[in-house]
């Protein structure tokens, strides 16, 4: 850390004594001392060996990510001669042994048939498992993870994905996503955790753990935390447009569950496609160097997304060239570029190593800055054992790739998250007749979403999977006929079979939601259903049979539906074991405890409809308190999830109840008691929020500062303490332009949990 105060004293130290707290002391806090990884390993004699060696053809081949399909298997060694490329990702195959196999060909060839035989790194985006090949358990996608407010079982995921990943050859994943769900009509809402920076945080950071699990002396893969930064609240909605973001939420709001992952140990980093006020991610070296780089004390590799140095030119209109955007691109602090398969208007491995080495020779690029990118890639190799055991293992596929089955069905069943329910649900036994229809019943596709087996979803290939239908079938009393009549997303030709089925049932299961998407192919300007699946729960109303309605959807979807629903279910996107999952939760056998981890909006009119929004978030004036319709509440708020018991709390206590400035990054204990009321036992998520009144600035309206699930038995009470900290309160002091440290300022804070709030002091 850089000097810049008298007696010899850090400006670290300086600014903790003052109530600062440097970006990387307080945002790695978030995730709590008991929690954090071992790091980054410093760079070995080997690594700086092989730097001094290397030609600049070399270096900046190091610097060159391609498609593993450029490089024939017939010749491998020609191209990667040519290229000698850094990393390679996405064999033209599902096939995890020909996955393994065709792996092992290539990184054969390049160990052996290439001058100094630095193995390349292989990447993927295994985002909720190993979704790339087949026959791999497929998770609930991460907004789904977020709705199970358990990192354990996050961590235990990621270990499962990384461990298929490496028996194919597989040694980095670009996950996890550590952007927040600020706008869920951006098409990668279900790619992040949650809306709040301290869920998210536990939650990247355990992915990361997970992924990175240590075995033979090195990690197992490498992790990516992605996309550096902003990306997730474009100003119109769209994927990859422009950000517009006070630096106070930026650093408050946006940068904890990266420096979350950080501190986990993450090796590498992924840059926002988009644009942060006026200027592409990937060419700000305020962004990349003294934010990433400086204050949160990234030491790994910094990687770009697919094809953005030409996004620079083409969707930004910032770079003139593909030249000009290489050089700003790799002087902002980009160690490696993501180089599209085919040409593009030239931008292809060759014509980027091309233009790197000019710029070199030119003295528009330095030779510091190449070495400082390609030590930074090497080491990342090294860490995760490269040069020892870069081979795939394709005789221990088949008994690892298939793990995880019963992990996925405990996960998803937790994140199921019962919205509404008037005492239709459970289903009982005496249940004659159960009707299961809607467009996401019987659709594999449906329920795993994008990044499937394809990057929009499932093909040709389908992923192990146990429908809904083929769930309630199986899970339905003996005594239980179960019909089904299948309706479309986009179309209701059938209406008149829907509807005389749904007469002779005695509860229906319309299973409603969107079908699989990915990135800007996403992205919408309304959250209702379609109208023929709107008509679908119309039509089956009117019979006057219950109604119960499961969403399967990348984000809240549905709006006026919820009027004539008897109850309703959010799936997300819930994977592999999204039928037993559904159908435990409709029966009884398993007591929903899933929580919202985003706001449900009634509609694009109230975005952005946040639990973490400054106030005023209702409009009260002179006794009226009727707000106006732009500041309605939500239709269903952060943390809303229903049981088929109740809980209550009692006793709070918030352990020290006062906190010097200087220890405000220091661990706090909430206590709370629990007890089940209800005669069925039941799991819960107990959140601790945190806010602020009357401060230097204003402070959001809600946070979560802790949490913890507890299963209690019938009529049980249990004493709950919670890890907690109050530096999801921290902020930016100062005026409307502030940019200074992050501070837990004096005062007193207000944590709560339910209808219970003690007060923290800060002096």
């Amino acid at each position: 850390m850089r000097k810049d105060t008298t007696n010899g004293s850090s400006r670290r130290d300086f600014m903790q004594h003052s109530g600062g707290i440097a970006l990387a002391a307080a945002l790695a806090g978030y995730i709590g001392e008991s929690a954090v990884a071992t790091g980054r390993t410093a760079p070995s004699d080997r690594v700086a060996n092989l730097v001094d060696e290397m030609t600049l053809e070399e270096k900046v081949g190091q610097m060159t990510q391609m498609a593993a399909s450029e490089i024939q298997s017939e010749n491998p060694a020609e191209a990667l001669r040519k290229y000698k490329p850094g990393s390679l990702m996405y064999l033209p195959s599902f096939d995890p042994k020909e996955v393994a196999r065709e792996s092992n060909v290539r990184q054969k060839a390049m160990v052996e048939d290439t001058r100094l035989g630095v193995p390349f790194v292989y990447g993927i985006d295994s985002v909720h498992g190993n979704n790339n090949i087949q026959g791999a358990t497929i998770f609930p996608h991460n907004h789904g993870v977020g709705a199970a407010w358990d990192a354990d079982a996050a961590e235990e995921m990621a270990s499962i994905t990384s461990r298929t990943m490496r028996v194919t050859g597989t040694h980095w994943n670009f996950s996890p996503v550590a952007d927040l769900q600020r706008d869920p009509r951006w098409g990668r809402f279900y790619e992040g955790f949650s809306e709040d920076p301290y869920l998210a945080s536990q939650l990247v950071a355990a992915k990361v753990r997970g992924y990175e699990e240590r075995t033979n002396g090195y990690k197992r893969t490498g992790a990516s935390v992605k996309h550096f930064a902003g990306y997730s609240e474009p100003a119109n909605g769209n994927d990859r447009t422009s950000a517009l973001l006070p630096y106070r939420t930026f650093a408050s709001t946006f940068l904890p569950p990266y420096a979350a992952g950080i501190t986990a140990g993450a090796e590498t980093v992924m840059v926002n496609s988009g644009s942060l006020n006026g200027v592409p991610a990937h060419a700000s070296k305020e962004l990349l160097i003294d934010i990433l780089r400086d204050q949160l004390g990234f030491e790994g590799m910094v990687v770009s997304d697919w094809h953005d140095f030409f996004r620079m030119i083409k969707v930004h209109g910032f770079a003139e060239d593909l030249k000009e955007a290489t050089r700003l691109g790799i002087n902002a602090g980009i160690d490696m570029y993501m180089v599209p398969a085919a040409s593009i208007e030239g931008d292809d491995a060759e014509g980027y190593q091309r233009r790197l080495i000019e710029l070199v020779d030119e003295g528009s690029v330095s030779m510091e800055r190449i070495d400082e990118a390609v030590t930074n890639i090497l080491a990342f190799k090294e860490n995760v054992g490269l040069f020892d055991d870069p081979y795939a293992e394709p005789e221990k596929v088949e008994g690892v790739v298939s793990e995880g089955r019963d992990l996925a069905r405990e996960v998803a069943t937790e994140s199921m998250t019962m919205l509404t329910n008037d005492g239709t649900l459970p289903l009982g036994s005496d249940t004659g007749s159960v009707l299961v229809t809607g467009p996401s019943a019987d659709s594999v596709a449906n329920q795993m979403g994008g990044w499937s087996l394809g990057w929009q979803g499932v093909g040709d290939i389908e992923p192990p999977a146990t429908t809904v239908l083929d769930g309630i079938s199986e899970a339905a009393p003996g005594s239980t006929s179960v019909t089904h009549v299948p309706t479309g997303l986009h179309e209701l030709s059938n209406e008149d079979d829907v509807r005389a089925a749904a007469e002779c049932a005695d509860v229906v299961v319309a299973v409603l939601g969107e079908g699989p998407y990915a990135e800007e192919q996403g992205d919408t300007d309304t959250l209702a259903l379609p109208d023929a699946q709107r008509r679908l729960v119309e039509t089956v109303a009117e019979t006057g049979t219950p109604t119960v309605g499961v969403i399967m959807a990348g984000r809240p979807r549905g709006t006026s539906v919820f009027d004539h629903l008897s109850a309703s279910l959010m799936a997300y996107l819930p994977g592999t074991a999204a039928g037993p999952a559904v159908a435990a939760t409709l029966f009884g056998d398993a007591n929903p405890s899933g929580r919202l981890p985003f706001t449900w909006p009634k509609g694009t009119g109230q975005l952005l409809n946040l639990h973490n929004n400054f106030p005023p978030d209702e409009f009260n004036e002179e006794g009226n308190t009727e707000p106006p319709q732009s500041h309605e509440t939500p239709l269903f708020p952060f943390g809303h999830g229903m049981s088929y018991t109740e809980f209550e709390y009692g006793n709070l206590e918030v352990r020290p109840p006062k906190l010097p400035q200087k220890a405000a990054t220091d661990e706090l204990t909430v206590s709370v008691s629990v007890h089940n009321t209800g005669d069925r036992a039941g799991e819960t998520v107990v959140p601790v929020y945190g806010t602020r009144e009357h401060g230097e600035v204003l402070y959001p309206q809600q946070v979560v500062v802790g949490f913890e699930r507890v299963s209690l038995d019938a009529g049980e009470t249990t004493r709950v303490d919670i890890r907690s900290t109050v530096l999801p309160l921290a902020t930016v002091l100062g005026d409307v332009f502030s940019r200074g440290e992050l501070v837990v300022d004096t005062g007193e804070y207000q944590l709560s949990v339910g209808d219970m709030t003690e007060t923290l002091t800060v002096v």
